[in-house]
């Protein structure tokens, strides 16, 4: 076992923490892709088989058994959402407050709930991290056509 990557207590596994990896990894990367709303980051989206509202699989609105354990930023509008039921969902909200205040918001909401949290502030984006025995979520923030967008991908861990 190793210790918590997050400044929590509870020890976890080195395929727990390899998970925890990866899912930061796909965000930054998706992230990266988002850019500042340039053509070419979109062109980057679609060209990394990013998939829109209305296409198959995803939808505007949040499923009605959307986690209580996983914040929803107030005021936010929901973009896409979908779900493999049991393993993860993604999600996504636009917002016209500043990505610092929204990744603050993240921040305290999972620390509030018991949640281990990690922030990372980059110039193209932020990333909360966050962890629990259960289920890791990474919570990508970064702007796009003039609104602050919000990413969240939400793993079960088994």
């Amino acid at each position: 076992m190793l210790a918590q990557p997050f400044g929590g207590s509870t020890p976890v596994s080195r395929s727990r923490l390899g998970l925890v990896g990866i899912v930061a990894s796909l965000l930054v990367g998706a992230l990266l892709a988002l850019g500042c709303g340039s053509r070419k980051s979109e062109e980057a989206s679609t060209a990394a088989g990013e998939t829109n509202p209305g296409e198959e699989g995803w939808s505007a609105t949040l499923p009605a058994d959307f986690p209580p354990d996983l914040p929803i930023y107030p005021g936010a509008t929901v973009s896409k959402a979908t779900e493999v039921p049991g393993e993860n969902l993604k999600a996504g909200w636009t917002t016209p407050d500043e990505p610092k205040k929204v990744a603050s918001y993240y921040t305290d909401a999972f620390t509030g709930q018991g949640w281990s949290t990690q922030r990372v502030d980059r110039d193209d984006g932020i990333l909360v991290l966050a962890d629990k025995p259960s289920r890791t979520a990474t919570i990508g923030i970064g702007t796009r056509h003039g609104k602050t967008t919000i990413d969240l991908l939400a793993v079960e861990l088994h």
